[in-house]
This record gives structure tokens, C-alpha cells and sequence, in this order.
């Protein structure tokens, strides 16, 4: 077949194809019309650009809050008496905890089965509240209230000094300076569980003084404020109230 012919068979087909495409794209404008009519009249302005609204010039609403009363606080957990006993022992390690220091404590122990007394050794973890022990000083110390998980001993008095003079260090704590911070962290910590409890800050010196526990001019600390105003009285946790039940059920 010559070139000509198949030049005019194919004339057709190109004019339907480009019918056609001329069809898809004026389907395609119409489509894209279609959505920038509906975008825009389907569009609100956001909260950036709307016209501020000016706030209403009335006065807040009073506060409907009432004072605490001694109704709404409950008792604390007393602090509990731990017994001591005193030891003397070696400090063999310092600054490797925060007032805390390891010292070794020997004893003698019987063997039975050679029916003989053996040197034993047994490293203890010490309290040093004012970091006032060094390497090498020989002191006593005693168990009792725990620091922590690991630590039951506190230190009493230095025995032997060594290398620096214990004038050129700080003081070591009395029984009785321990036993005030104890009450005070014990009285900080129980406000801060009453407080968190009823949802805002209490001031013990206010309640007692608003019930008539503190006298005009009497300063007391927050730990004999909770001792004069719940006295008599204790928290019973679950465990103990358990135990007291069951103590309650045998002996009855």
C-alpha cells in the first residue's frame, strides 16, 4: 500500500483521539473550577482572624471557700521509738557517699564445732550527718531510727581522731539536735500530705491558733503544734489497723 493511503486511513483515528483529549481537559478545567467555587464558599475565617471580642466587664464571682478546721485535718502516725545500742568501730571508707561512711566493726565469735572464740569482721554503713568523720578514726556509734534502706547505725562521738584534730572539724550531732530534725522533717512531711490531701496549703500556727491551742506570745515548732493539737490521738494505717483486729479476735 502506498505512503499516501495509509496517511489518509489514519486520519480518522487522529481526530478522535484528539477529541478526545480535548473532552479529558475540558472535564479537567471544569473539576478544578467546580472545587476553587466550593473551597470558597465553604470558607470561615480562623480564630487569628476573627475580630477580638471584648471580655465582659463583670466582677469575678466571690470566693465560696471556708477556712480549715481541725474536723477536716486527720491525726499523723506517731513517731515510732527505736532501741539502740552502742558499738565502737574503724572507719575504713569516707566520701564515697553523701554522710555516709563504712566502718568496721570486729567481734568475736564462738565456733562450736572447734569450741573456739575466731575474730569476725563485719562492715556496717554509718550515718554522718555533719560529714565530720575522716579515714582511720576510731568511734562509736549506734543503731536505730534508719536513714535508708541500708543504713541503721549512726555515729555518736569520735573515740580517736585521726590525722585531723576534731576541733578543725564540724561538730558532731547530739541525741537530742537528731531527734529535733527527725520531729521537724517528720511535722514538714506530714503537713505536705494533708495539704496535697485537701487540695491547698495549710498553716498549722493559724488553725491552732484560731481553736485556742497557742497562748498570745507562745512560739511553738510545727512538731509540738501537731503533738498539742491531735494529742491523744494517732493515724492507724491498714496493716496495723489489720493487726490490731486480729489481736482483737485471738484475745477475744
Amino acid at each position: 500500500m502506498a505512503t499516501g493511503y495509509l496517511v489518509r486511513a489514519m486520519g480518522p483515528m487522529q481526530s478522535i483521539a484528539t477529541t478526545g483529549s480535548l473532552a479529558r481537559s475540558s472535564i479537567i478545567r471544569a473539576t478544578t473550577a467546580l472545587r476553587q467555587s466550593v473551597r470558597y464558599n465553604s470558607y470561615t475565617p480562623t480564630e487569628a482572624t476573627q475580630e477580638p471580642t471584648v471580655a465582659s466587664s463583670s466582677s469575678p464571682a466571690p470566693s465560696t471557700s471556708t477556712p480549715l478546721s481541725l474536723t477536716d485535718l486527720e491525726p499523723p502516725t506517731l513517731l515510732r521509738n527505736y532501741a539502740s545500742k552502742t558499738k565502737s568501730g574503724t572507719v575504713v571508707s569516707v566520701g564515697r557517699m553523701d554522710r555516709t561512711v563504712t566502718v568496721v566493726y570486729r567481734s568475736n565469735e564462738w565456733d562450736k564445732h572447734v569450741r573456739k572464740y575466731y575474730r569476725k569482721d563485719v562492715k556496717i554503713l554509718v550515718s554522718d550527718p555533719q560529714n565530720s568523720l575522716r579515714k582511720g578514726d576510731v568511734i562509736e556509734f549506734s543503731s536505730g531510727a534508719p536513714k535508708s534502706h541500708r543504713v541503721h547505725h549512726v555515729v555518736e562521738r569520735i573515740i580517736t581522731p585521726f590525722a585531723v584534730p576534731i576541733e578543725d572539724r564540724p561538730a558532731v550531732m547530739t541525741k537530742e539536735e537528731r531527734e529535733q530534725e527527725r520531729a521537724r522533717r517528720w511535722a514538714a512531711k506530714y503537713v505536705r500530705r494533708e495539704s496535697r490531701r485537701l487540695g491547698e496549703e495549710i498553716n498549722l500556727e493559724t488553725i491552732a491558733r484560731a481553736h485556742g491551742y497557742i497562748q498570745d506570745g507562745e512560739s511553738l515548732s510545727a512538731a509540738e503544734l501537731i503533738h498539742r493539737i491531735f494529742e491523744g490521738q494517732e493515724r492507724i494505717g491498714k496493716v496495723k489497723k489489720l493487726v490490731q483486729e486480729r489481736i482483737g479476735e485471738v484475745q477475744a
